[in-house]
């Protein structure tokens, strides 16, 4: 998984899926909801004063967490969408130029992520078509965190590992719904395939399919994984190394 705001574990107590949002809303008073929602602003403030200080990494966890609260305490589309652009600038300063995009394409029709999005684009073009599919690739998940696959290669075969997050209503006090795996398999013509055996331990058998592009890898799951409650390996994942 990638990129939890501080402070947010991911929660062992969340990982059979059997807390509800309402229950769990049922053990915080609302005036602590509302206090830390109000803190969106200091985020964004500590965020910008460590990004004037080019400390992008230290903005970056920050803004992180103006993203997180942005999104759980509804604020305007604007104000979540200027998060976003945020982050993207912190990798933008560092010349990650992926990961960047990640963060923009999360509002690409909105004009401030059109505009970072030009600015970057020659970059972008420069970049040489990957050579294999060893890389990490981003799907995002909500409240500024990140499903991710992560494949290296290991001789003839690649290492992949795989976590996956659900982002509950309450996430960001209990901490997410997590699902994981990791296999060693040869990729042939940009598809590779995880398979679980059916076990009492981790649920039914399930089966992964792997497809890879130069820009992406699409995720299919046939099967029950034993993951976390509503934790899928699903849908397209952006690359976000070279």
């Amino acid at each position: 998984m990638k990129g939890l705001p501080r402070g947010v574990a991911a929660g062992a107590v969340l990982l059979t899926g059997l807390l509800t949002a309402l229950n769990a809303a049922a053990k915080i008073d609302e005036p602590d909801i509302d206090a830390d929602c109000r803190k969106v602003g200091q985020y964004a403030a500590e965020g910008q004063s460590a990004y004037q200080r080019g400390d992008y990494a230290n903005a970056r966890e920050i803004f992180r967490d103006q993203v997180a609260w942005s999104e759980f305490c509804r604020q305007p589309e604007s104000a979540t969408v200027t998060a976003y652009n945020n982050i993207a600038l912190t990798y933008l300063r560092q010349g990650m130029w992926l990961k960047a995009r990640a963060w923009l394409l999360l509002a690409p029709e909105e004009e401030k992520s059109r505009y970072n999005l030009s600015l970057m684009q020659p970059q972008l073009d420069a970049l040489p078509p990957p050579r294999s599919p060893a890389g990490e690739y981003w799907q995002y998940a909500g409240y500024g965190a990140w499903n991710t696959l992560v494949v290296k290669p290991q001789g003839d075969r690649y290492a992949i590992t795989y976590s996956g997050l659900y982002m509950g209503a309450m996430a960001l006090y209990y901490g997410p719904n997590i699902g994981e795996f990791s296999t060693v398999t040869a990729i042939r013509d940009q598809h590779a395939v995880y398979h679980q055996p059916a076990d009492p331990e981790f649920g039914s058998a399930c089966d992964v399919s792997m497809a890879f592009s130069d820009q992406d890898v699409a995720l299919t799951t046939n099967g029950d994984c034993g993951f976390g409650h509503n934790v899928r390996a699903q849908g397209l994942y952006w690359r976000v190394t070279p």
